[in-house]
């Protein structure tokens, strides 16, 4: 149940965004075929599973179109998890994405419900090291059991170039600080997410409040680019 919520937490924060779009490539996958591998890895590195996301459907021109996503859950020998894949669907509107995560968590587990409350984190495809982002909570409630994640402190802290099987990615670097309460318990960690134009996440790291690496997930392969 822990991996379960602390994964729904993890997808929440970090795709949780409305993306305004500008000349440069927004941060979000928007070409139609393309497919996106991450590894979910353990504090060691180890692999636990991975998440197969593929842009089904592309309709509209750059500044009002809808993207249409397939995401597959498969364990670390690459073996489904899932009867079959999520879909989820991004509406670009005058030059502006909205992600909902709503749809998302729902097909992941059933009977979950989710609220998100506070001003949406909003990255510009022109955002520069230094800008920093409104705050917002996500609410889970699983069977009775409520989960409550405050995100803060959301900044750009870097700009970085990433190799993903020989291909270089530029990327900003966002941080923020979560804390959530699940059945009374506290935790505190700082995300750190590298995102790339055209992309979207590239990798995401979670720390403990000392520091220490917890988990990641990070790209390591894409196909149709």
């Amino acid at each position: 149940m822990k991996t379960n919520i602390r994964f729904l937490v993890m997808i929440a924060v970090s795709l949780l965004t409305v993306l305004g779009m500008s000349a440069q490539e927004p941060f979000f996958l928007h070409k139609e075929g393309v497919k996106l591998t991450y590894a979910d890895k353990d504090k060691k590195g180890k692999i636990n599973s991975y998440t197969e996301t593929t842009a089904t459907k592309v309709t509209g021109d750059a500044d009002n179109c809808t993207v249409t996503y397939s995401m597959m859950v498969m364990d670390n020998k690459k073996n489904p998890v899932l009867k079959q894949p999520m879909t989820q669907t991004f509406e670009v509107k005058n030059g502006t994405v909205t992600y909902d995560p709503k749809s998302l968590v729902g097909q992941i587990m059933e009977g979950m419900q989710v609220t998100v409350t506070g001003t949406p984190f909003q990255l510009p495809s022109n955002v520069k090291v230094g800008d920093t982002f409104g705050d917002y909570t996500i609410t889970l409630n699983l069977a009775g059991i409520k989960t409550n994640t405050e995100v803060t402190g959301v900044k750009a802290v870097a700009e970085e170039t990433l190799d993903v099987n020989g291909t270089s990615i530029d990327c900003v670097v966002i941080e923020n600080t979560t804390v959530s309460k699940v059945i009374g318990i506290k935790q505190t960690a700082i995300q750190k997410i590298w995102y790339g134009h055209g992309i979207g996440p590239v990798k995401t790291n979670m720390y403990n409040k000392k520091g220490k690496l917890m988990t990641s997930q990070e790209l390591v392969s894409i196909e149709g680019l």
